[in-house]
């Protein structure tokens, strides 16, 4: 049996990814004013900085998919895992390859470590021109476009078997990123980290998204105006 679960996460992504975290406020008043002084950063990247001292997230770069007062979730954008692409786990899966079979660039598309937690559990990230109803949970527009999940100009996620399927019939998402597992927060660890200087926040945009994995992190420190070689020479200073 194939090391990879996809569709049994489906009853969890629910729970995971509401379809609408920022807008959905908590019932008891006394709660209401906790949740209005949160800053959620969902829809954001975090890209690691040299003071966090955790061989798992070193140098990586982060799509943070949800973001609340209880808890912080997301995918690796720049770990690739060696010897696991596209076609292999069609394979795996018993997935009949299609159009991959005979696309070397598509068969070749690299899986991602997408994190430390539940790693034998399937992600894909993708762009929101593709949509399964009630499997495909909308995560944001990454350009400000309101209506994301029509124009496709914005980020979704899909955790079932399906997409595979779609992938390799052709009819999938335009852009994609495959990862198994996630990085995951308790309350307030995330807050705890970003306090101590441990992640930046920049924009997400799709070119950084769905780009090259390998330069993802030095491109998205230079689009917050910062040069990766002056950061690394400034670690252990004051």
């Amino acid at each position: 049996m194939p090391p990879y679960l996809w569709g049994v996460i489906l009853r969890r992504v629910p729970r995971l990814f509401p379809a609408k975290v920022t807008a959905a406020m908590p019932n008891p008043i006394d709660d209401v004013h906790d949740a209005e002084d949160h800053v959620s950063y969902q829809g954001s990247l975090l890209i690691a900085m040299p003071v966090l001292q955790d061989a798992s997230f070193d140098h990586t770069v982060i799509y943070l998919c949800q973001h609340d007062e209880t808890h912080a979730m997301g995918l690796i954008l720049n770990r690739p895992i060696d010897g696991l692409d596209l076609g292999r786990m069609l394979q795996e899966l018993g997935i009949a390859p299609g159009i991959v079979d005979n696309d070397r660039k598509l068969s070749g598309k690299t899986v991602l470590r997408g994190g430390p937690v539940q790693n034998d559990r399937g992600f894909v990230l993708h762009s929101a021109d593709y949509q399964i109803e009630d499997m495909t949970m909308n995560l944001g527009p990454t350009t400000g476009v309101d209506a994301f999940a029509e124009t496709g100009d914005g980020v979704a996620l899909t955790a079932t078997r399906d997409i595979l399927v779609d992938l390799s019939k052709g009819t999938g998402p335009h852009q994609f990123v495959i990862a198994l597992g996630y990085a995951g927060w308790g309350p307030g660890q995330l807050e705890n980290e970003l306090g101590q200087n441990a992640w930046l926040v920049a924009p997400a945009t799709q070119d950084l998204i769905f780009g090259d994995p390998d330069l993802l992190w030095s491109r998205a420190l230079e689009r917050l105006g910062i040069q990766p070689g002056h950061l690394s020479s400034a670690v252990g200073t004051a």
